[in-house]
């Protein structure tokens, strides 16, 4: 009898051990990360990191262009975010609405300023689209601007050249420099 009474005791210790153990994983398992092992993660110069960023600047109320990011991770020191497949929409009654798409940039929202980098492309409603590497916005002046070569497409026709200047209010576009333009065979003129 001793002898059952000994091995139910140790079955029984057994599987308290058992229980026991189980239960530390899943409640380590629910605790999740402690904090401070969350923020070491973190690259040093980021302060605040978010995900599906979508922010509109307003004026009198009305949308004046919005912004969409996967992510962001915002340095508040800095005041800057920086900001992962970028598309700004530029809304605008008058000439129909510019979209931009780029891989990546920043957002300064106390300057209400916008740096799009990496294939970086621009629609506009009337089909025409630009294409270059950077591209920086400033609120203040409503002017979409880069250094950086940039080709302008329109159907077949395309024409390049090395920095441009985009109003975004009136729509007026001016290339800086090294300007060429290929037009398709059918609207070249013939000489006299």
């Amino acid at each position: 009898m001793r002898k059952r009474l000994h091995l139910r005791n140790g079955l029984a210790v057994v599987i308290l051990a058992l229980a026991a153990a189980l239960a530390l994983v899943i409640v380590s398992h629910l605790r999740g990360n402690a904090p401070e092992e969350v923020l070491e993660s973190l690259p040093k110069n980021i302060d605040l990191s978010l995900q599906k960023i979508d922010y509109t600047e307003t004026r009198d109320g009305q949308p004046v262009w919005t912004l969409r990011a996967d992510s962001a991770a915002h340095n508040l020191k800095e005041g800057v975010a920086r900001i992962e497949n970028v598309q700004v929409t530029f809304f605008d009654k008058r000439f129909g609405n510019l979209s931009l798409q780029a891989d990546h940039g920043e957002l300064a929202t106390e300057k209400r300023e916008v740096t799009a980098m990496g294939h970086v492309v621009i629609h506009s409603p009337r089909g025409y689209s630009f294409y270059t590497d950077r591209l920086d916005y400033h609120e203040s002046d409503r002017i979409l601007r880069t250094d950086r070569p940039v080709r302008l497409v329109s159907g077949s026709s395309v024409i390049s050249g090395r920095g441009m200047r985009l109003n975004v209010s009136d729509r007026t576009v001016t290339l800086l420099a090294d300007v060429r333009a290929d037009f398709p065979q059918g609207l070249r003129r013939e000489k006299p």
